[in-house]
């Protein structure tokens, strides 16, 4: 039974680990993932998931099952705060050492392995391995070579002391290291746990995330109406990174680089006119399907630049062409402007106020022209951003990711704002062109909740139809036929 634990960790937790502190029934599917991956081998993880979702105990127990199969193994815990990391370290100590009478066969159980009783800040093994946890300080990080390192809520340690521990697993021949956080804005290491989810299959890491519809922990009634409470209390960010689990608005990036990945879907190499994602889409025979705008920032600096897309029965946002061009001549952009709305079926034009010359030439045409006023102070770039920042974070945009797009995708992973917060002008066409286009659709009037289909009622609901027939004679109810004097009167009686 010992030795089946020590090769498997879902029997290692089904027998060894209290149900009350994690029960594998109860699990999220992104739960198993992370174990499972353990198992198989694979050593750099960056897990990103809400407050209270479980993060913490399922490192808890990775630790203490790598610990014991190999007990000259070697893990260290650093967390922001010394309240967190004596969290992680105290279910470590719950699955080896539980307290009160209930515990001791399992303490009598783990007691030869173990040096000594568990201290405050470690447990140490006969063989040499240890499991050690430090707050935040330069001091505590300057321990002994480890081979397990485990970053928890990363975004809480200063960075500082993030980059003096990372090379304490340096000398290990097998080492693993654990990134783990809730997305809290504004935190020391905010910035970087983002790109590193961003980046992380660029940096050898496997990504992690769960949400809270992958947890039933977290979809009790009562859970659920702590939600709705903290919505009215914490700030929009707040809500999102801690009861979500999603990612906060950014300082520096105006679009998370994980938003625009998911955005940009590739053609399907198995099956031609869709893109990976199964939207249509080829580009030598556009179809437009659905309610279809443009967006046009005019190039009195740079190029000239037409988005073109359509928001179709899947409630999606598909951007299907973009055009760039120099020069700002109002008639050469009038006539592509007036062909593509009669070709596609466009009916407005979100176009850059700044060109105003320009934007009558296209009214002359009798199109639709919505200016984009960039420095309105309700509906100005920032309320464009964040209506398209909206769409990209329900993944409700699809852009091509093909040679035509590749210049938006990369304006948009470049897109940034200043040390005021402001989004930095220059080389920003294609972004404001799409920005223009996706602010067509205020999710104020198109929101995703269209989606929803009311259920039809009952038969039994449906009362007094039973006698329906048609006829001659007006039909009413049964219920109504004590009125049928006062519903057929003549109204001139």
């Amino acid at each position: 039974m010992w030795e089946k634990a020590l090769q498997d960790i879902f029997y290692f937790i089904e027998n060894y680990v209290p149900k009350r502190l994690f029960d594998l029934a109860k699990a999220a599917p992104q739960q198993i993932k992370l174990l499972n991956s353990v198992q198989t081998g694979v050593q750099y993880f960056v897990i990103k998931a809400p407050r209270k979702g479980g993060k913490t105990i399922c490192v808890a127990i990775i630790v203490c099952w790598l610990v014991l199969r190999d007990q000259t193994h070697r893990a260290f815990i650093i967390s922001g705060s010394k309240d967190q990391a004596e969290w992680l370290f105290t279910y470590c100590r719950d699955i080896l050492w539980p307290s009160g009478a209930e515990g001791a066969k399992t303490r009598g159980f783990f007691k030869p392995f173990l040096k000594r009783e568990p201290r405050i800040s470690r447990i140490e093994f006969k063989r040499g391995g240890w499991i050690r946890y430090a707050a935040a300080s330069k001091k505590q990080v300057n321990a002994p070579t480890a081979d397990t390192l485990v970053d928890d809520e990363f975004v809480l340690i200063p960075t500082v002391i993030v980059q003096q521990a990372w090379p304490m697993i340096r000398g290990s021949e097998y080492p693993r290291r654990f990134l783990l956080s809730t997305a809290t804005p504004g935190e020391a290491n905010t910035e970087a746990f983002l790109d590193m989810l961003d980046d992380a299959e660029k940096y050898g890491f496997l990504k992690i995330e769960w949400k809270p519809e992958d947890c039933p922990f977290l979809n009790t009634d009562v859970a659920r109406k702590d939600e709705e409470m903290a919505e009215l209390f914490l700030s929009p960010d707040m809500f999102e990174t801690q009861y979500k689990g999603g990612i906060p608005r950014r300082a520096g990036r105006v679009f998370p680089r994980t938003f625009i990945r998911e955005m940009f879907q590739k053609p399907d190499p198995n099956k031609p006119g869709f893109l990976m994602d199964g939207s249509p889409y080829d580009a030598a025979n556009l179809v437009f399907q659905g309610d279809s705008k443009g967006g046009l920032d005019w190039g009195f600096e740079h190029d000239t630049v037409v988005t073109e897309g359509y928001r179709g029965l899947d409630k999606k946002i598909h951007v299907m062409k973009m055009t760039v061009g120099n020069g700002t001549s109002p008639s050469d952009w009038a006539n592509l402007v007036e062909a593509d709305s009669l070709k596609y079926g466009i009916t407005d034009w979100g176009c850059d106020s700044a060109g105003a010359f320009q934007n009558q030439e296209l009214r002359d045409r009798g199109l639709r022209v919505l200016p984009k006023v960039f420095g309105h102070i309700k509906y100005g770039k920032e309320w464009m951003i964040g209506v398209s920042y909206y769409w990209m974070s329900q993944k409700m945009i699809v852009v091509p990711d093909t040679e035509e797009f590749r210049p938006l995708k990369n304006q948009l992973l470049k897109y940034k704002r200043d040390a005021d917060g402001k989004p930095i002008k220059g080389d920003d066409d294609k972004s404001d062109s799409f920005i223009c286009l996706v602010s067509g659709w205020d999710p104020a009037y198109h929101r995703i909740e269209e989606l929803k289909v009311p259920e039809p009622k009952p038969i039994e609901e449906r009362k007094g139809w039973e006698s329906f027939e048609s006829g001659k004679d007006p039909w009413m109810p049964d219920e109504w036929a004590d009125r049928k004097a006062e519903l057929t009167k003549s109204i001139w009686g």
